[in-house]
């Protein structure tokens, strides 16, 4: 009886599969504190037509208008008159791209000999008069007896714009028999009236420091008997010509031409898409878009991004519009700060990065643009030059089933090998395949274990062994090989030669290089014993776990 007991129990093997899946998040650092606020400048010194750029609707307008001439003189005594300075008006227009706008530069005002009468600066305007204007001054005039007053400065209130500043009178021309022309006046600042000269004598040579900021130097006036009166060195534009000394027939300086100024801020130039490359497939539901920028301005501002998703090749039927500036989820990268929002920003050049929050739908296509804006500057949107596809990935499957979640082993017998198997299924799209792997103990009771093969044996009568494959087995007659339409997986290394058995928990049993249709294996088990085995019902749990690499 004793023996008896000593060789019968159950052997009861428990079996579950588990998924885990991992989450993982990337610090990218804090943006910088870099600010920007930048424009593009033209300025004019001869009348044109301008094309208002791409993306441009408003120009902030400066213009000067010329200096008026220096007066000649006819007299072996007494001095010209200086010439007045141009005035200075400012406005801010609204323009629309691609449109022409006339650019007037009122040319300097000629000064003449003797007491012919020199000519005024012409006025500067932009797209009409009524528009932004800033007058001319006016020319200087020989003296025939008692010089008189100096050139008469370009009036702001003549002017047109938000705001205006006058220039500067030219200087009288010295009541004297050794007569010596007035300065010119200076043209107006940007922020003040220009400079104007005495109405008695003072220096025929013009003080360049009271010229405001902004504005032009006159000329200089004769300064010796028969000396003309000098135009305003280069560059100093709207000032007056400088009146003549005494003599006949002397010339006054030639008044300086003025100019126009347009300032404005240019939407970045198109990005680049970086990623997901044009035409792309088996793109993650949640792809990360690459894009980059350049700002269009002369000196750049930091860049924002938007990345607009569309169903339709068109890029017309949007599916999500993921703008920074409404939301900062996702972007990463930022290394600029902006006033307006966002105030995490990119720096001209630097690659936006968009990690999408919601995710897309699986083997489906979509199509994308990227775009870019300059928040501190023009604040509209360039949108890159091409609408690119791409094609989302199948969705992840794993699927994972046991054929039995127990299974009896039976009597045991020191004299007859022992058996007995269940089915596994497994099946995943997953590229880099799937792994099943098992874990637990032994056959066990209580302190008792049956010893298990921790390398490869071959099912022994009389000896303890407990031990697994997964092949078609001879010896015991065990076992099926794995099965489904190809591709399948396959029983692992160590567990797939027929009537070599193996134990050793956290191996890999089953497995494939790549995706699998459902597949079919079956788990073979042998348990054998000694005489010195103790009696009782011994029993293992085992875990079987498939983890698929996508």
């Amino acid at each position: 009886m004793a023996k008896i007991i000593k060789n019968i129990f159950h052997n009861f093997l428990l079996f579950c599969f588990i998924f885990l899946i991992i989450t993982g998040w990337i610090f990218s650092g804090w943006p910088g504190i870099q600010t920007a606020k930048a424009v593009s400048t033209e300025t004019f010194t001869t009348s044109t037509t301008w094309t208002a750029p791409t993306g441009v609707t408003s120009v902030t307008v400066e213009v000067w208008g010329g200096g008026g001439g220096g007066g000649g003189q006819n007299l072996a005594s007494d001095g010209g008159g200086g010439g007045g300075g141009g005035a200075y008006s400012q406005q801010v227009v609204t323009v629309v791209p691609g449109n022409n706008y006339t650019v007037t530069v009122g040319t300097g005002g000629t000064g003449n000999a003797g007491c012919t009468a020199s000519t005024a600066g012409g006025d500067s305007w932009f797209s009409s008069t009524g528009t932004v204007l800033a007058k001319g001054g006016s020319p200087g005039a020989c003296s025939t007896g008692t010089p008189p007053a100096g050139g008469a400065e370009g009036a702001a209130a003549s002017g047109v714009g938000t705001t205006k500043f006058s220039g500067g009178q030219g200087e009288i021309g010295r009541n004297n028999a050794t007569g010596r022309g007035g300065y010119g006046g200076s043209s107006a600042g940007t922020a003040s009236n220009g400079w104007s000269g005495p109405q008695t004598w003072s220096t025929a040579i013009y003080p360049t420091a009271s010229t405001p900021a902004g504005g032009g130097h006159g000329g200089d006036g004769g300064n010796a008997n028969g000396a003309a009166g000098s135009a305003p060195v280069a560059g100093q534009y709207g000032g007056g010509g400088g009146g003549a000394a005494e003599g006949t027939n002397i010339l006054g300086g030639n008044g300086a031409g003025g100019k126009v100024i347009l300032t404005y801020n240019k939407p970045p130039n198109a990005p680049s898409q970086d990623s997901p490359a044009n035409a792309a497939t088996g793109v993650s539901v949640t792809p990360t878009f690459l894009m980059t920028a350049t700002d269009a301005d002369t000196t750049v501002d930091n860049l924002s991004y938007k990345v607009t998703i569309y169903s339709n090749s068109a890029c017309t039927t949007a599916v999500q519009t993921n703008d920074q500036a409404v939301s900062s989820a996702g972007w990463t990268g930022t290394n600029a700060t902006c006033t307006a929002s966002p105030t995490a920003c990119y720096t001209s050049g630097t690659q936006g990065s968009y990690l999408t929050q919601t995710a897309l739908s699986a083997n489906t296509q979509y199509w994308w643009k990227a775009s870019a804006k300059d928040p501190d500057g023009n604040g509209s949107f360039t949108n890159s030059s091409t609408c690119n596809t791409f094609t989302t990935a199948a969705s992840q499957t794993l699927t994972f089933s046991l054929g039995a979640i127990s299974l009896a082993l039976g009597t045991l017998s020191t004299t007859a090998v022992t058996s007995g198997s269940h089915t596994i299924t497994v099946g995943t799209n997953a590229a880099n395949g799937v792994a099943v792997t098992y874990s637990g103990a032994t056959l066990t009771l209580g302190a008792n274990t049956i010893s298990a093969c921790s390398t490869n044996c071959t099912s022994t009568a009389g000896s303890e062994q407990f031990a697994i494959n997964a092949v078609a087995n001879t010896s015991p007659s065990v076992g099926a090989a794995c099965s489904g339409t190809t591709p399948i997986a396959s029983a692992a290394t160590n567990y797939n030669t027929a009537n070599s058995f193996r134990f050793v928990s956290g191996d890999t049993i089953v497995s494939s290089a790549g995706s699998i249709n459902d597949t079919t294996c079956t788990i073979s088990y042998i348990a054998n014993i000694t005489n010195t085995t103790e009696a009782g019902s011994y029993t293992s749990t085992l875990t079987y776990i498939a983890t698929a690499t996508f």
